[in-house]
């Protein structure tokens, strides 16, 4: 995949084509946005977001969470990738968005195609990516499996094979 560059953008200049005042027309995920935060508090890694430039404004195509939970931390500026175009000629990908997000809603998640812009973005640094707030069903395995061994203690080789498992599945998704 071509490199990308990423540029840190004020987040002062960038909008929302879909909300007038983000902060006062949209409810985000909460629990979504808690984690967003911890993971920049943490300094774990975030894809960047995608974003066009229209008259000196960046308007944001994929990121809105992670461009709130930025702001409500007090962060001045945001990791972005600037694509070519306008907001309208991103329409396709902003609908093809949706419609995975509703996919990925009825499946619980499963899948985790809504996914595909924040994998793409972190591509375009040379990482891998998975959100890991919406687990797969092998991230939901390891959870349970880590509780069983927090609460009854090691169980030996079943502690190796969850490992692995994720790792497999992360591997799997990354090819």
């Amino acid at each position: 995949m071509a490199n990308f560059p990423i540029r840190h953008i004020e987040l002062r200049r960038i909008k929302s084509k879909w909300y007038g005042d983000l902060f006062t027309e949209w409810q985000p995920n909460k629990d979504y946005n808690e984690y967003l935060k911890s993971c920049i508090k943490r300094k774990k890694y975030l894809p960047p977001i995608v974003v066009v430039e229209e008259e000196d404004v960046f308007y944001i195509i994929n990121g809105h969470h992670r461009y709130y939970a930025h702001a409500e931390l007090g962060e001045k500026t945001i990791k972005c990738i600037l694509i070519e175009g306008t907001f309208k000629s991103c329409e396709p990908l902003r609908k093809a968005e949706v419609l995975l997000k509703e996919l990925d809603q009825r499946t619980e998640y499963r899948y985790q195609f809504s996914s595909y812009l924040d994998r793409w973005a972190a591509a375009a640094e040379n990482q891998a990516f998975i959100n890991k707030y919406r687990p797969t069903f092998m991230f939901k395995l390891y959870s349970w499996m880590r509780k069983i061994k927090n609460a009854f203690g090691s169980v030996g080789h079943l502690d190796k094979r969850a490992e692995n498992s994720e790792h497999n599945s992360i591997r799997k998704r990354e090819e």
